[in-house]
């Protein structure tokens, strides 16, 4: 098995160090993440998710409040939640990125 290049020797310890400083920086990432807060306007509906993808709150503009036609209502507040959520997990990933971008086998895992 063919290790990564400068893997060998001091390699080791550089990558050590590196997976140590990761760890350090990923046990404050929920937190980090928890004080996030991410905007969604879908005109009517608006609302704010924190980076771990929690609704923290929702408006809903009265016009869209018909008990005649609820199903527009549905569809803005799903089409809101779902971007709240993918952007969530877009900074979540990003952060990740930053933390462990030059670990074999780790940068890339896309969690």
């Amino acid at each position: 098995m063919k290790l990564p290049k400068g893997f060998g020797g001091q390699g080791v310890g550089n990558y050590m160090q590196q997976a140590k400083q990761a760890m350090a920086r990923a046990q404050n990432l929920e937190n980090e993440l928890q004080a996030e807060r991410i905007d969604v306007d879908k005109g009517p509906v608006k609302a704010v998710f924190n980076g771990q993808g929690e609704i923290v709150s929702i408006k809903l503009d009265k016009s869209v409040v018909d008990p005649e036609d609820i199903e527009v209502l549905e569809d803005l507040i799903v089409g809101c939640l779902r971007d709240g959520f993918a952007k969530s997990v877009e900074l979540r990933n990003t952060k990740l990125a930053e933390i462990m971008p030059n670990i074999p086998g780790i940068g890339n895992l896309g969690l």
